[in-house]
């Protein structure tokens, strides 16, 4: 299994400023090397398919967001045996902490979940503070909070907001949960100079006729938006478009409809990446471009439980098809690359 641990928990303001110029540089080095290794290992049909499990909590990562410099952001922890900790990684093994911090101190959970492709690039995600209040963050070499005062107090009672996914603009993707435990999508164009002025365009669940909850999963350079909506049976469709333009749609394979879809990235080139349920309860993930799907279960994966995950999720998609998930193998939940060669093809 390919990956090590390394902890980077000190003050914000060193991984801000010299390990972030350390991560660009590694992007640059650490790739090639492995292709290299990939190339080593079968020069005519290189492998593709990588589980990267940070050594942090071996039996729990989840790997949920990859730019186009292959840059790859997730988390280790499952959350109550070990708490969740944010990670920027650079394959195979190249670690940096990505932690909310509290007065110098990590928050009590964070998770990173979204990254653009700008050259530094900015990161977007979640935390959770000591009074149990989930706001969602967005880091441009700073750390800020960003959380829509519709789900945020005297609104809800205990708030719980995630930001998903960031395009080149600083727009964001994600949501907030009301006091039923509804999930209620948005995006949010951030103020990079004042974070507190960024304006917030609500995506709510009376947008999709039967609807009871709405997720913002991701949002493209172009503007484009993917996620799901949420029927009364608990069953999730997926939606794409721009702002209150939006189509529905099913994963349709083998002339198989899905009983559940669950968009969570979407790139420039018009795909689409998520997991979706079967006829049987099974779980797999999809890649989408228009109305063509396929379905993608990465090796070793499981449809027996581990830490409440089953089958495969596609969390992420770059615009070369690269993508990042996690999968249960039956014991434990591993984080997974899977490199295309598309853009070593000539156009």
């Amino acid at each position: 299994m390919l990956g090590s641990y390394t902890d980077s928990n000190s003050a914000y303001t060193v991984l801000a400023g010299l390990a972030r110029g350390l991560l660009i540089t590694a992007a640059a080095v650490a790739i090639p090397a492995l292709a290299s290794a990939q190339s080593a290992e079968a020069a005519s049909d290189p492998p593709s398919f990588f589980v990267l499990d940070n050594t942090g909590d071996p039996s729990f990562n989840q790997l949920l967001g990859i730019n186009d410099g292959r840059i790859i952001v997730g988390y280790f922890g499952d959350g109550t045996t070990i708490t969740n900790r944010g990670y920027v990684l650079v394959p195979p093994n190249h670690y940096s902490a990505e932690n909310f911090l509290i007065n110098k101190d990590p928050a009590p959970q964070t998770q990173a979940i979204g990254i653009n492709n700008k050259n530094v690039p900015d990161i977007v995600g979640f935390y959770t503070d000591a009074a149990g209040v989930t706001h969602g963050f967005f880091d441009n070499g700073v750390m800020t909070p960003i959380d829509d005062p519709a789900g945020s107090a005297p609104h809800v009672t205990t708030p719980l907001q995630n930001l998903l996914g960031i395009n080149t603009s600083d727009e964001a993707a994600g949501f907030w949960t009301d006091n039923n435990n509804h999930e209620h999508g948005f995006i949010v164009h951030i103020d990079t100079k004042s974070p507190t002025s960024s304006t917030f365009t609500e995506i709510p669940p009376s947008t999709f006729p039967g609807a009871v909850a709405t997720q913002a999963s991701d949002i493209t350079d172009e503007h484009e938006i993917c996620g799901f909506w949420t029927d009364a049976k608990g069953n999730n469709h997926g939606f794409s478009g721009q702002k209150n333009h939006f189509v529905t749609f099913d994963v349709k394979i083998g002339g198989m409809t899905a009983t559940s879809t669950s968009p969570f990235g979407c790139n420039n080139r018009g795909e689409i990446v998520g997991s979706f349920t079967d006829s049987k309860g099974n779980v797999h993930g999809f890649l989408a471009v228009g109305n063509r799907f396929s379905q993608f279960d990465a090796t070793g994966s499981s449809q027996t439980a581990a830490f409440n995950v089953m089958g495969t999720f596609i969390n992420g998609v770059n615009d070369d098809g690269d993508i990042v998930g996690f999968f249960s193998d039956g014991h434990k939940v591993n984080g997974f690359v899977n490199f295309t060669h598309r853009n070593d093809d000539p156009e």
